[in-house]
């Protein structure tokens, strides 16, 4: 496991022994990490018709992914759920404004979640610590 994987899971650790996020609400305050002092965001988990998770990410006053790593081109939001395997659930893109929202769907209903600013959207794991951060669970 690379320096900044150890990273990754490490800050996931502390949300999950924070409690932050946890529990039965649908609506969630992501953690802002430190480089990024003046960035806000959401996360809302709903069940769709199928059993599904519906899910908007939702960020204000975010950096450009270059302005919070070098090189670094786009945003990846992430889930990783209990004894399941991360994977990338597609591109944060952020407008001229600095802010930007992701729709998109998953069957995991409870899951740590993290936006990373990626060189591209091909990376199969994160090579950057995360931006934001959150336990997300659909409470149903």
């Amino acid at each position: 496991m690379t320096n900044q994987e150890r990273l990754f899971v490490a800050l996931v650790e502390v949300v999950a022994l924070a409690g932050i996020g946890a529990g039965c609400a649908h609506r969630e305050n992501m953690q802002a990490a430190s480089g990024v002092p003046a960035a806000q965001g959401t996360v809302t988990a709903t069940k769709d018709s199928d059993g599904n998770t519906d899910l908007v990410v939702d960020v204000k006053h975010l950096a450009r992914p270059d302005m919070v790593t070098a090189g670094a081109t786009v945003y990846l939001v992430w889930i990783d759920p209990a004894g399941g395997k991360m994977e990338s659930v597609g591109i944060l893109n952020l407008g001229s404004n600095l802010e930007g929202i992701l729709k998109t769907k998953t069957p995991q209903r409870k899951f740590a979640l993290a936006i990373t600013p990626e060189a591209n959207a091909q990376v199969e794991r994160p090579a950057h610590a995360p931006v934001f951060t959150a336990n997300v669970d659909r409470g149903d």
